[in-house]
């Protein structure tokens, strides 16, 4: 029980922020340029500095060096995950515009703009390294494999091995593949380095949910009405995805915390950023933004009640 009431506590507040951002939005307080701002600054200063003040305070050298089976285990779920989604896309008969955006939405979780903000609430900073290791694997698929995808759906010319790399070392990637290294040799920051990127990691969580919020106002309730593709993403997102992974956690030994937090990653919505990319590639960015924002309002109920069937 105490697992429950954690968790809705945990949703409670996430609510709240997510309704602040549907408020400004309404109010006119946050228009797109406002979110072309907030996007920017917690992808380019607040996401990494999160990162490196998590890598040097919630990090260890025994950890990492012994991190093989936190890595292996996302890393599979995304493998099947995304061989899944390819299936069902080809067995509905998904239209080409949409059949990367579908394949995305189905196999990749919104690790950090829903998920960090949810598993610090419901595990504290005991979850953070774990959450680090299955958002490293996450993004690297969406970069590698669906970003690619999303771009052949608009019928663009498949991205380059050289825009592939660019992609992977965005801000976030780069402070961690900085900060780990430099932490394995015992290296630190100044002090006044990491207590600016506490400072900064302090607003990932309510910029992040207020910006989900306000694109649930852009979005607008009425056009959140799901059609039996967004369905089956849902089903992929809370039920199969999640499932994939806690057998992957029974298959190598992951126990505990770990298991947890890599049960509600693998559950979270559809990723901000295939929004994003389809938006850039001419693919149907508007279905897109269906799926994140129906899968936003459906992670309220699908995580506590992850939480009491598998905590």
């Amino acid at each position: 029980m105490a697992s429950l009431a954690n968790s809705v506590s945990a949703v409670l507040l996430i609510l709240l922020l997510i309704c602040a951002g549907y408020f400004f939005g309404r109010k006119g307080f946050m228009t797109r340029e406002h979110k072309s701002f907030v996007i920017k600054l917690l992808i380019n200063l607040s996401v990494p500095c999160m990162c490196v003040h998590n890598v040097f305070t919630q990090f260890s050298r025994k950890l990492i060096l012994e991190a093989g089976p936190l890595l292996a285990a996302p890393f599979i779920c995304n493998i099947l995950a995304v061989l899944l989604s390819v299936g069902i896309a080809k067995l509905f008969k998904v239209n080409r515009r949409r059949f990367g955006g579908f394949v995305v939405m189905c196999a990749m979780s919104n690790a950090m703009f829903v998920g960090y903000p949810v598993c610090y609430e419901l595990f504290g900073e005991q979850g953070v390294p774990y959450l680090m290791c299955f958002y490293l694997i996450n993004t690297l698929f969406f970069w590698a494999i669906g970003a690619p995808m999303i771009y052949a759906s608009a019928g663009e010319t498949r991205l380059s091995v050289k825009q592939i790399a660019k992609k992977l070392v965005s801000p976030p990637l780069a402070a961690l593949f900085i900060a780990v290294p430099l932490m394995l040799l015992g290296l630190e920051p100044p002090r006044v380095v990491l207590s600016f990127c506490q400072y900064m990691s302090n607003t990932v969580t309510p910029l992040a949910l207020i910006y989900i919020g306000f694109l649930i106002y852009e979005t607008g309730f009425k056009a959140l009405k799901p059609d039996a593709g967004i369905w089956v993403v849902s089903a992929m997102r809370f039920v199969v995805t999640p499932l994939i992974m806690l057998l992957l956690c029974h298959a190598f030994n992951i126990g505990g915390t770990a298991r947890s937090v890599f049960m509600i990653e693998a559950a979270m919505p559809v990723m901000t950023q295939s929004v994003v990319v389809s938006g850039y590639a001419g693919a149907d960015e508007k279905y897109n933004a269906l799926g994140m924002g129906f899968t936003s309002i459906l992670c309220l109920i699908a995580v506590p009640v992850l939480m009491l069937l598998f905590s």
